[in-house]
């Protein structure tokens, strides 16, 4: 019966009704939902819902990860965008690399503050920091967010108010904006290629973006890698990701304007 269901939704059918077929995955009716996919995307094939439907059906991770990127890339106030990024930050922390995952987890609620379920990204969060031993930058983000969110339940993590007032006068609430130097490991007027080079980096643990930049009057893709606040620091990661990958790099100030 919910088989059928499903077969009689319009497949021509807005952007919005994507909603439908995301609850019908939520009852478990995957099935169903797979059946239709191929026909939805071959219609709307650049709608940022279809594109979040297509990558929550895709079984394989690293093109899931590329999938939730591109929607990210495209269309960053979407409505499933702040889903995309949340999955982005499971995939990493799920992968076991905890250092990217509390990287992107911790700045996600920064920017969607209106996504529904802040405890669950703030667990993860944590937990992310706590595998890699960065208990202090756990405590700040947890206190940051609590002021952010009141109704947020820090109390399982055991961080006492009073370390709150011990430790966060060490740590910079605008760190995120002073990390002004990142890598430029490439630089592609074909923005698939730009992309995959962005997927390939950040499988081994880097925050990587995708940056248009105009040189000799043409447009390019820029790969850089990005958050560090310092040129060593960035110089240090430009030469891990060229004993890993073999790829060359430069390091650049880019200041946030």
């Amino acid at each position: 019966m919910a088989k059928l269901a499903i077969v009689l939704i319009p497949i021509l059918m807005m952007a919005q009704n994507v909603d439908m077929y995301i609850s019908l995955l939520h009852e478990g009716n995957t099935a169903g939902v797979r059946e239709q996919l191929p026909e939805l995307v071959s219609k709307f094939p650049n709608d940022p819902d279809v594109m979040y439907l297509k990558a929550l059906m895709t079984t394989d991770g690293m093109a899931a990860l590329e999938q939730y990127s591109n929607l990210l890339d495209k269309f960053p106030e979407s409505k499933y965008a702040p889903d995309a990024a949340i999955k982005i930050g499971e995939y990493f922390y799920a992968r076991g690399l905890y250092t990217q995952a509390s990287s992107y987890l911790s700045g996600v609620l920064t920017q969607y503050p209106n996504y529904p379920n802040v405890q669950r990204v703030i667990d993860l969060m944590v937990s992310s920091f706590q595998a890699t031993g960065e208990e202090d930058s756990a405590k700040f983000y947890v206190y940051m967010y609590k002021s952010m969110f009141p109704g947020l339940d820090v109390s399982e993590y055991g961080y006492r108010d009073t370390e709150r007032r011990k430790q966060a006068p060490n740590l910079n609430p605008m760190v995120m904006e002073q990390k002004h130097y990142v890598v430029q490991i490439g630089a592609f007027g074909s923005e698939a290629n730009a992309r995959r080079l962005k997927l390939q980096v950040s499988q081994i643990g880097y925050s990587v973006i995708v940056s248009p930049v105009q040189t000799n009057g043409r447009k390019l893709h820029a790969v850089r890698v990005i958050g560090y606040s310092s040129k060593k620091a960035a110089d240090q990661a430009g030469r891990d990701i060229k004993k890993k990958l073999g790829i060359d790099y430069r390091v650049l100030y880019r200041p946030k304007n």
